[in-house]
């Protein structure tokens, strides 16, 4: 059974307490590819496809610089896992909200589901799994099951972490 992780950064690898702890130090949160990643963050990534195999999709607004762009990124921050591939990108379409008519933008809501979903299946053979690590949770119904949600505060920790091998390995 092929298992696929989707990952967000800012909020899952990227989390606030990292980024103020590095200012508090004096020193740069940043590199050349953008805001560095908390390296128990990436502990806990890397925990949760040991357990399970899972290839990483990137699910983050940062795939519009491109799978070569994080790619390289990935490999000059030394992670030793393989970016599998993106989502593709929704183009941002205004949608009237028939509960309250009033209108919305669809990426605020739920495009990220349903970049998901394509992703799913144009690429995922008929025997899978998969999770979705995001801070946000907007994400369709038959989704829900499927997401760990994080906090920006703190990102991906070990018991979230722990949640996605569940899933995942819930065969």
């Amino acid at each position: 059974m092929e298992k696929y992780l989707f990952v967000d950064f800012d909020g899952v690898l990227v989390s606030d307490n990292f980024i103020e702890e590095i200012k508090h130090l004096g020193k740069d949160y940043n590199d050349e590819y953008g805001a560095l990643f908390d390296p128990k963050c990436i502990d806990n990534l890397l925990e949760i496809v040991k357990q399970t195999d899972a290839k990483i999709i990137i699910s983050s607004s940062w795939k519009e610089y491109g799978v070569e762009f994080l790619q390289e990124m990935w490999s000059n921050r030394n992670i030793p896992v393989k970016i599998h591939s993106v989502n593709p990108s929704l183009l941002i379409t205004k949608y009237l909200d028939q509960i309250n008519g009033s209108s919305f933008s669809l990426p605020e809501r739920f495009a990220k589901g349903l970049e998901i979903n394509a992703w799913l299946e144009i690429n995922a053979p008929k025997d899978f799994n998969y999770c979705i690590i995001d801070d946000e949770c907007f994400f369709l119904a038959n989704q829900v099951e499927h997401h760990v949600q994080t906090n920006s505060l703190n990102g991906l920790t070990a018991t979230l972490a722990e949640k996605a091998i569940q899933i995942l390995n819930n065969d």
